[in-house]
């Protein structure tokens, strides 16, 4: 079966809504902003606008939240990946040589999630007037996943299956303004671009998969085991 290749980067937009542009997600958003809108209560009391006015200071703040949607989906999760032990030995034993690469297999399913907070801040002259507050949730899973760790860095990511949700909300509101409909795509290949350097430190592992494969080589050095991701 062929692979999906996503692009790199692909943004979280991309991924969810295809070619969509950023005007259409903002209208979607505008259609589900409580009655009152996002202006009018923190700027209500403090200035006279008309109706007209606070319908284009909410599209202002809608658009500007909506940035969050433009990053890259890949660059959260290679770096929550980037934590696992084992992927990290693998990126130890690479660093010195430009020609040392292996690949590392997570043969259980790894669920990732991330959760960002926007802030988008209302000013008159150089006097603050309100902040606006928005989170977006992103949830991940993938099945069987191999990772190509050359140099120190990954670069190539291989999954049996992903599958992404997303959640985009306002502060205090229960509504979602953005929630698009779950992505799920078979035997998917992410190119990591720029290549994500695995750190080296000690860093704490996160709860991992319970079985992982030892990496296999792809050079001639024999393979040296490494543990999983506690």
């Amino acid at each position: 079966m062929a692979l999906t290749e996503l692009a790199s980067p692909t943004s979280l937009r991309t991924l969810f809504c295809g070619e969509t542009g950023a005007d259409a997600v903002v209208a979607t958003m505008k259609r589900q902003l409580p009655s009152e809108g996002l202006a009018t209560g923190p700027m209500g009391s403090r200035f006279d606008l008309t109706r007209a006015t606070y319908r284009i200071l909410d599209s202002r703040i809608l658009e500007a939240a909506a940035k969050s949607l433009d990053q890259d989906f890949a660059q959260p999760l290679v770096e929550w990946l980037g934590t696992f032990q084992n992927l990290r030995e693998a990126a130890a034993r690479t660093v010195t040589g430009s020609d040392q690469e292996e690949l590392v297999t997570l043969k259980e399913p790894i669920p990732f999630t991330s959760t960002q907070g926007t802030d988008v801040v209302l000013s008159v002259g150089d006097t603050k007037v309100a902040t606006i507050s928005f989170r977006l949730d992103l949830t991940v899973e993938l099945g069987k996943t191999s990772l190509v760790v050359r140099q120190g860095a990954v670069d190539d990511i291989v999954a049996e299956v992903l599958r992404a949700s997303a959640l985009f909300t306002l502060e205090a509101y229960p509504k979602p303004l953005w929630k698009p409909e779950p992505v799920a795509l078979p035997d998917v290949h992410v190119t990591v671009r720029p290549a994500f350097v695995v750190p080296l430190v000690a860093l704490p592992s996160p709860r991992g998969p319970a079985e992982q494969e030892t990496p296999r080589k792809l050079t001639d050095r024999p393979p040296v085991p490494s543990s999983g991701g506690a």
